[in-house]
């Protein structure tokens, strides 16, 4: 556990003594008024954009996070008004019952889960210190929260992403294409994380012994290959199974000596090693490749460059 995973609790355990300190009845109405006007605003922050682009053209990246933020507030301040009108007319002993104040910890928690995920988020898709971003990718708790916090960054990309030099959530590519996807970012110095290497191959094998796969073993040779190739990724600043020289994944294994029969590479760059993970198994071609009976080596290259994220390489062989 570290510091994250200690605020994340503390902000828990804070929503939860709110939601005892409310009440069931208030707890429920305020989370219904704060919850329904984030739906809103994912909803009709477009139809604000538009608007707010007439008045105000000079926005630019800012009209989006701008056009998010006013939905939110003016769908706040519409459902607070029903809301309002709903706790105004339930009787005062009734907010202070002790039954109303101790089922009042179920808002309270579903709210600190919320701000929790919402937080953590937030914390991996901004673009502060490179401690901040690896502390949250190392949280326990944020890690439990993967799938939301996923689906969080796939709301959020969309409005903030021009504001933070397009921070990438989530990136893959699918293993026979030649696309290459220009990053609006590059890093010389990302750190090899051998620890998340590890841990991504028990995801892999986990995935295969449970559909009665052979598990794979890990192949030194291809982890030099798979972690030279996420280097170079990031630090020319492109997403590519090809390298702007157009040498392909079995080029490369050629250079290194790497012998094979048969050859497969998966490629990510995410937020997380849950998210990476998840977007492979959620792709057809790198779900084939990671559960192919053929394979039977794997090298896995992972480098962490902070805030934009974790720069995934799965070479296979047999």
């Amino acid at each position: 556990m570290n510091w994250v995973d200690i605020v994340l609790v503390l902000v828990v355990l804070l929503a939860i003594w709110a939601g005892w300190e409310r009440g069931f009845i208030l707890g429920t109405l305020d989370l219904i008024n704060w919850l329904g006007s984030i739906l809103l605003g994912i909803v009709f922050y477009p139809y604000t954009a538009k608007l707010l682009q007439m008045i105000f053209p000079s926005l630019g990246a800012w009209l989006l996070p701008v056009a998010f933020l006013a939905t939110i507030f003016i769908s706040r301040i519409l459902i607070g008004l029903v809301t309002s009108r709903i706790a105004w007319s339930t009787t005062p002993g009734i907010n202070g019952s002790p039954v109303n104040k101790f089922l009042g910890i179920i808002p309270g928690f579903i709210n600190g889960v919320v701000y929790a995920t919402v937080i953590a988020a937030l914390l991996l898709a901004l673009p502060l210190w490179d401690d901040i971003t690896k502390s949250t990718r190392n949280s326990q708790i944020a890690s439990k929260l993967s799938d939301e916090v996923e689906w969080v960054n796939e709301k959020l990309s969309p409005v903030f992403d021009k504001a933070v030099n397009q921070t990438i959530n989530n990136l893959t590519i699918h293993p026979s294409s030649n696309e290459s996807v220009k990053l609006p970012f590059r890093d010389s110095n990302p750190e090899v994380r051998e620890d998340l290497e590890g841990k991504m191959l028990q995801l892999v094998n986990a995935e295969r012994t449970k559909r009665g796969l052979q598990a794979l073993q890990p192949d030194p040779e291809l982890t030099q290959v798979a972690r030279a190739h996420s280097k170079d990724m990031f630090a020319r600043g492109y997403f590519a199974h090809l390298t702007p020289e157009g040498k392909s994944p079995f080029d490369r294994m050629n250079d290194a000596q790497v012998h094979y029969l048969t050859a497969g590479e998966n490629l990510a760059l995410a937020h997380s090693l849950s998210i990476a993970h998840n977007g492979l198994m959620n792709s057809p071609g790198h779900r084939a490749n990671i559960l192919n009976p053929a394979f039977g080596r794997v090298g896995i290259g992972i480098l962490d460059g902070g805030f934009y994220g974790l720069m995934v390489s799965q070479e296979f062989r047999n």
